[in-house]
């Protein structure tokens, strides 16, 4: 019998912002996020193993904040796994709805 466990994410995100007291509509700020992949069990059938640990994302940006429904960033994300280190620029469009 084999027991599936699911897998597991830990994210820890903030924004700072930098003009104002709030991010409210206007405001510079600066965004960061740590996320963390783990893999809930290392049997997944067919004799195949995973290791616990999957990746590792760190992210830092600067963004703005347009309206009360929209901001847009841009920044670099580092990812880390067994296998592969790699980094990334990243725009990205954040919408309220």
């Amino acid at each position: 019998m084999v027991r599936i466990l699911e897998p597991a994410r830990y994210a820890l995100f903030a924004n700072v912002p930098l003009n104002k007291t709030t991010l409210t509509e206007g405001a510079w700020y600066l965004a960061f996020y740590n996320e963390l992949f783990i893999n809930g069990q290392r049997d997944i059938g067919s004799d195949r193993r995973v290791d616990y640990y999957d990746r590792n994302r760190l992210y830092g940006a600067l963004g703005y904040k347009f309206s009360d429904t929209g901001q847009v960033q841009m920044g670099y994300m580092q990812q880390h796994t067994k296998s592969v280190n790699k980094g990334q620029l990243q725009f990205s469009v954040h919408m309220s709805f």
